[in-house]
């Protein structure tokens, strides 16, 4: 999850620093979306495994 953790941080200061530049909006929020994704995505992650990971297992008969 680091690879991809720091690969988003890296996408998104690229698409940042390209939508100030070229005064694009449209980059800006791409921008702001794949930041999200970074902030939020290790505890999504953690928490669709803890889900999985924890639910009932069907009875077997």
């Amino acid at each position: 999850m680091t690879a991809i953790s720091l690969f988003l941080l890296i996408a998104g200061a690229a698409l940042l620093i390209l939508g100030f530049k070229k005064n694009n909006r449209a980059l800006l929020v791409a921008a702001a979306f794949v930041w999200l994704a970074h902030g939020a995505g290790e505890d999504f992650v953690r928490g669709f495994k803890d889900g999985i990971s924890h639910s009932a297992k069907p009875a077997a008969t």
